[in-house]
């Protein structure tokens, strides 16, 4: 009988350090995507009410009772969600976690702790919000001189 060999690769946690860093560029991409949602935000409402009243004056145009801004502002929603969506399944599938890849949005929050803890499996750290992972330092026992 073969005895299966201990390899940390072949464990689900396990995770490159490049794996890693390409999940930290992801996730900090993320609030600079979402600044740009909040401005476009504003815009496509502004664009589509000038366009709504330009085809059909005095009171817009309007689909199935609904305004040509609600449209716009629903399917802003919907991509701002699928967006989510999308940097979610990224992040999870770069770091192997079947958590994240279940509920990819919800789990977006989690994300910095998983790094964390797979980073410290590595022997690395985070070195904050917009820093790549490094080396952990050795602690000095201040008591012990």
């Amino acid at each position: 009988m073969t005895q299966a060999v201990k390899d940390e690769r072949l464990s689900l946690d396990y995770v490159s350090v490049e794996d890693l860093n390409a999940a930290l560029r992801v996730f900090r991409r993320l609030p600079l995507e979402l600044l740009g949602f909040l401005i476009l935000l504003p815009i496509v409402g502004f664009g589509l009410s000038w366009l709504s009243a330009a085809l059909a004056p005095p009171y817009g145009l309007y689909i199935f009772g609904e305004g040509l801004v609600t449209w716009g502002l629903l399917l802003m929603c919907a991509l701002l969600f699928g967006l989510l969506w999308w940097r979610g399944r990224q992040v999870g599938r770069l770091l192997n976690d079947p958590a994240i890849l279940a509920s990819p949005v919800m789990s977006l929050l989690s994300v910095p702790g998983v790094v964390a803890e797979r980073a410290q499996a590595l022997g690395m750290e985070w070195s904050g919000f917009y820093g790549p992972l490094r080396p952990c330092r050795k602690s000095v026992n201040v008591e012990g001189r």
